[in-house]
């Protein structure tokens, strides 16, 4: 059941990002048709709303990338070790990320905390939601990353 929860979790996560992909492709192309054809309107909010929704396509793939462990790396010191001790250099890295990730989440809470008033140029949108994209990415990227460890630490005590 978990199994199934777990895979239905990830077909989900892989819709939303396609789904920020398709949206930023379908914002920026009206907002060119808008510009370049007689249509009178404003269209200064497809800017705003294009650029909100690449942040959250880029932390969400980040977080996203981090399952596959797609993220650029090197090799070096996995090449150089074997058997339990390239498991254990593969851990040391994973808990380094971790922690950085842990920073992260807590700085980006106390940014949040300064944003609040503030508000977005053209949509008047809260400020905070410029930094969700930032926390929602690094909770999802430290999720993947903790289930990276476990399964590491689970090979490294076979």
């Amino acid at each position: 059941m978990i199994r199934r929860l777990g895979e239905r979790a990830l077909k989900v996560e892989s819709e939303v990002l396609g789904a920020l992909i398709s949206l930023i492709v379908v914002i920026v192309c009206f907002g060119i048709i808008v510009r370049y054809t007689p249509i009178s309107g404003q269209t200064l909010w497809t800017t705003e709303l294009a650029r909100l929704s690449l942040l959250w396509a880029v932390f969400w793939g980040a977080g996203s990338i981090e399952r596959s462990e797609g993220h650029f790396k090197f090799n070096l010191f996995e090449s150089l070790f074997s058997g339990k001790l390239e498991l254990f250099v593969q851990l040391s890295i994973k808990l380094i990320v971790l922690l950085s990730m842990g920073l992260l989440i807590w700085w980006t809470i106390v940014f949040a905390e300064d944003t609040m008033g503030q508000s977005t140029y053209l949509l008047q949108w809260p400020g905070i939601v410029r930094i969700m994209p930032l926390l929602c990415g690094s909770l999802l990227l430290s999720a993947h990353c903790l289930i990276g460890f476990i399964r590491i630490l689970r090979r490294l005590f076979e």
